[in-house]
């Protein structure tokens, strides 16, 4: 049993859920097994903790913002380690899709395990503006504008982090405009990696988040340096407000090696 044998992103390719910087530990035995008629989120949370949160979380509110007078909440917690949060229209229509994960990762900078929260999959949709014909205004990924609630978004996963016995939250971004909307609260664990998304963001600041990402995924950035085509590769980025983990994962080591690579110079490639 592998915590990536399903995801609910659109467009897996076939090594985008391997880990880098954490190993899965085997946890096929801590599914859970239990013929409780009510299902609860994580095993703990009812719907009406989950709607608390998310009316806590300021989602409810911006989704009437954003004209929707009507809707509700679905849950789909397909075991006590894997669960689905919906918010649809009153016709089932997807406003909001989350689909977390938790399970014990052993990190290879710490030579330690912990448990952590993975996020495998956040969506919104704004189904009132309709599919739209010109491509160009959607970012890679999306049939739909968004709903712009990412910052509530996050807030509700904090505060349910904050109800579990977690270590921290990653994910692995799909896209390069994803590892944008999470830097404010996560690094990627990769110093590297880390450095060259600075510098990508440094080299290219006229450059909207939507056009720098088409033009990533496009293969159409390069290492000045080399003439090499940049790739966006997979990597997990990580949140955690556990000291120990801060102090030897993002330790003094890690900065130098971010700063040394956040002064690659990209170019765009014609």
């Amino acid at each position: 049993m592998s915590i990536f044998e399903s995801s609910d992103k659109k467009n897996v390719k076939p090594d985008s859920d391997k880990l880098t910087n954490l190993d899965l530990l085997d946890f096929s035995n801590e599914l859970s097994t239990s013929l409780n008629i009510e299902k609860l989120i994580f095993g703990k949370f009812s719907d009406e903790e989950i709607y608390s949160l998310l009316d806590e979380s300021k989602i409810f509110e911006r989704i009437k913002q954003r004209g929707y007078s009507n809707f509700k909440l679905v849950t789909d917690p397909i075991s006590d380690l894997d669960n689905r949060i919906y918010i649809k229209t009153n016709t089932d229509e997807i406003l909001i899709h989350i689909r977390l994960k938790i399970a014990d990762f052993f990190l290879k900078a710490i030579q330690e395990n912990r448990k952590m929260v993975y996020i495998d999959w956040l969506l919104t949709q704004n189904i009132k503006l309709g599919k739209l014909k010109d491509k160009k205004i959607l970012f890679q990924g999306q049939e739909y504008p968004g709903l712009n609630i990412f910052k509530e978004l996050t807030q509700f996963i904090f505060l349910l982090f904050s109800k579990m016995n977690c270590y921290g939250i990653f994910n692995i971004p799909e896209y390069y405009h994803d590892a944008v909307l999470f830097q404010k609260n996560f690094m990627f664990v990769d110093p590297i990696k880390q450095g060259h998304f600075k510098a990508i963001l440094s080299s290219f600041k006229t450059r909207t988040v939507r056009n720098l990402s088409m033009l990533i995924h496009t293969e159409r950035i390069g290492f000045s340096e080399t003439n090499e085509v940049y790739k966006w590769k997979h990597g997990e980025m990580l949140f955690t407000n556990d000291e120990y983990l801060k102090e030897t994962i993002f330790d003094k080591k890690y900065f130098e090696k971010v700063k040394e690579a956040s002064a690659t110079h990209f170019f765009l490639v014609e």
